[in-house]
C-alpha cells in the first residue's frame, strides 16, 4: 500500500474523532468546518514526515489542536479561548478513546454484515454516505 492510500485509510478511520475534537473546542459550526478543512490540508501536507507506526490518531488530534489555537489567535477571541491546559486535556481524552471506538465500530460492522443487502445499503447510505432522510426514502 502506498503512502497516499495509507493516509486515506488512517484519515477516514479518524475523521469523526478529529472533527469532534474541533467542534468541542470551537462551538461555531462554520468556523469548526473551516478549521477541520485546514486541519485536513495540514495532515496531508505533513503526512510524509510521519514515521511508520506512529499513532495517527494522537498525531492528527495534536495537529487539530494547533489549528484551533491558530484560529483563536487569528480571530483574537481571547474571551472565548480555552487555556492550553484545557486544550491538552481534551486532546488527551480524545486520543485515549480510539481502542473503545474501534471495538464499537468493528461490532457495528459485524451487525451490518448480518442485515439483508437492501437494509444494509439503506443504513450505509444514510449514515456513511451522508444522505438525508428524504434522499434515502426516495
Amino acid at each position: 500500500m502506498d503512502r497516499g492510500e495509507q493516509f486515506v485509510r488512517l484519515f477516514l478511520q479518524n475523521q469523526r474523532r478529529i472533527y469532534g475534537l474541533i467542534l468541542a473546542l470551537v462551538p461555531n459550526g462554520p468556523d469548526a468546518d473551516d478549521i477541520h478543512q485546514e486541519t485536513c490540508a495540514v495532515l496531508w501536507e505533513k503526512f510524509g514526515e510521519v514515521e511508520a507506526g506512529t499513532n495517527f490518531s494522537a498525531w492528527a488530534l495534536r495537529i487539530a489542536r494547533y489549528q484551533v489555537m491558530a484560529y483563536y489567535t487569528t480571530k483574537r477571541r481571547t474571551k472565548a479561548r480555552l487555556s492550553d491546559e484545557t486544550l491538552d486535556a481534551v486532546v488527551e481524552k480524545m486520543a485515549a478513546r480510539p481502542e473503545r471506538e474501534d471495538a464499537r465500530s468493528a461490532a457495528l460492522d459485524g451487525c451490518l454484515g448480518d442485515l439483508p443487502e437492501p437494509d444494509r445499503q439503506m443504513i450505509e447510505l444514510r449514515y456513511r454516505g451522508g444522505a438525508s432522510v428524504e434522499e434515502v426514502a426516495r
